[in-house]
């Protein structure tokens, strides 16, 4: 309003004159109309039909496991119009038997009425689903829609999730020799033990997801038979936004001295404090370990931190583990080859800051003080590194500390990170134009130094089942 009109007044002779009623009727408009002058046009509500505006029109959610709870999805629902509306009904299609919940202005419900919003403004709605099981291997799709009355026009949001029946566990220990399917995911929700002298075989395919703080401890032989095409999955239970490449979300698996004859192929372990940690000292080379065409990712501590330990790895990648990628520490036999490591690029929705003492590789005779009391092997240390990738944000990549006579550490046909460019048959610190590292793509570019200056081994496939020729590339990868 530009200012203030002039009230019009009733007076009691107005009142008692003939032909009043007319006077009066004229008084009531006057009323009427001084107020809708008054009254700011957004907040003016109308009776037309109107469209509200969604910022989606399917609110999809990850694939959940049963009997747990989604995190919460919004809506952001817009009245595009100039005045204001009420929205009669916000309703679930299936009412009180939706898997979902709704949660408006702090209040949770399968419908809701009467809901004002003012012209040119926004409501935000936030939805949640619980999926009772199904008693079904394969993932299901559990489907429902939102719906909005306005003056009598009907509009629907989709909503739509995929759940999971999975086996769920608490404390499980498991005391005599296994073998574990891959029909449905195992979601441990505290623990995973295995006994001394117990072997567990996983089939490939099959999906181990850890609730926060959880993790596994093999006291005795753990030995997975993932494909290419059907991985062995160690992970964190979230996989929702952000989490599904979070550090941290789980304590990682650990392998104590009475563990031997683990062998993990085609295996992915994800998101944990330290993927891999194992301390299984013995006095012969034999592998207690064999890491092979693996995935170790996304690590708040280390990748594979081995101490005391005999480990055999081979085309497996190693990438993003803040504190270090492979720690070989103490008396051992730690063999490496077509290996890639790689711990300078990072999504940029999850920057990580790393101290130049964080080498992503360490071979190192003595243990640090925190690990002094580990047991070691009483063979000499032995360290061999053949035809691999060694990358990363550091000026050095990688630090050795060896000093006993009889220790030995090889370095043979390697792409380096690394300041000392003494040790010969290497190519230092050349970028090996990975191909998208940023979106975990390290596959060669047409252009990489590594591609064919590796010498012949007895692994004549790659981590993707190519065929390596007989000048392979480094890396697990072949171009």
């Amino acid at each position: 309003m530009t200012g203030r009109k002039s009230e019009p007044r009733i007076t009691p002779e107005l009142i008692r004159g003939g032909g009043s009623w007319r006077i009066l009727f004229g008084i009531t408009i006057s009323y009427l109309l001084w107020f809708s002058a008054c009254t700011p046009e957004e907040e003016v509500f109308t009776d037309e039909a109107v469209q509200l505006q969604f910022d989606e029109d399917t609110i999809h959610f990850d694939t959940l496991f049963t009997s747990q709870g989604s995190t919460s999805e919004w809506l952001t629902i817009y009245n595009p119009n100039r005045n204001a509306v009420t929205i009669s009904e916000i309703a679930l299609g299936h009412r009180t038997i939706s898997p979902y919940t709704l949660f408006l202005n702090g209040v949770s419900g399968q419908q809701f009425e009467d809901i004002r919003v003012l012209g040119n403004d926004s409501l935000l709605v936030f939805v949640e689903v619980l999926i009772d099981p199904q008693d079904q291997d394969l993932p299901f799709l559990v489907k429902d829609s939102l719906t909005f009355r306005v003056n009598g026009n009907q509009q629907d949001v989709k909503l739509i999730a995929w759940g999971q029946d999975a086996q769920f566990h608490r404390g499980w220990v498991i005391s005599q020799d296994t073998t574990l399917r891959g029909d449905r995911p195992f979601v441990i929700q505290d623990s995973l033990w295995i006994e001394p002298d117990v072997t567990v075989k996983v089939d490939s395919g099959a999906q181990f997801f850890f609730d926060n703080n959880a993790f596994a401890l093999v006291r005795g032989t753990l030995q997975t038979e993932g494909t290419l095409t059907a991985p062995v999955v160690f992970r964190n239970v979230r996989t929702d936004g952000l989490y599904e490449n979070g550090f941290g979300q789980w304590d990682g698996m650990t392998f104590t001295t009475t563990s031997r004859n683990n062998i993990l192929r085609y295996t992915h372990v994800r998101n944990a404090i330290n993927g891999i940690v194992i301390n299984t000292p013995d006095a012969d080379t034999i592998p207690d370990l064999i890491l092979a065409n693996s995935i170790i990712e996304n690590m708040a501590g280390y990748g594979l931190l081995a101490v005391g330990s005999d480990i055999d790895a081979y085309n497996t990648l190693i990438y993003r583990c803040i504190l270090g990628l492979t720690y070989n520490l103490g008396n051992g036999y730690y063999r490496y080859r077509h290996c890639t490591f790689e711990n300078g690029s990072t999504p940029r929705s999850i920057p990580i800051a790393r101290e130049e003492e964080w080498y992503s590789l360490a071979f190192a005779e003595a243990l640090p003080e925190q690990l002094a009391n580990a047991e070691v092997s009483n063979q000499p240390f032995y360290a061999e590194l053949t035809n691999s990738i060694l990358w990363g944000n550091l000026d050095d990549e990688l630090i050795l500390s060896i000093s006993s006579e009889g220790s030995t550490v090889s370095l043979n046909n390697n792409l380096l990170k690394y300041t000392d460019t003494t040790i010969l048959g290497n190519i230092f610190n050349e970028d090996p134009l990975f191909i998208d590292p940023i979106i975990a793509q390290y596959q060669l570019d047409t252009l990489s130094p590594a591609i064919n200056q590796g010498i012949k081994t007895s692994i004549l496939t790659d981590l993707n089942g190519a065929k390596r020729d007989d000048q392979p590339d480094l890396g697990a990868y072949e171009y």
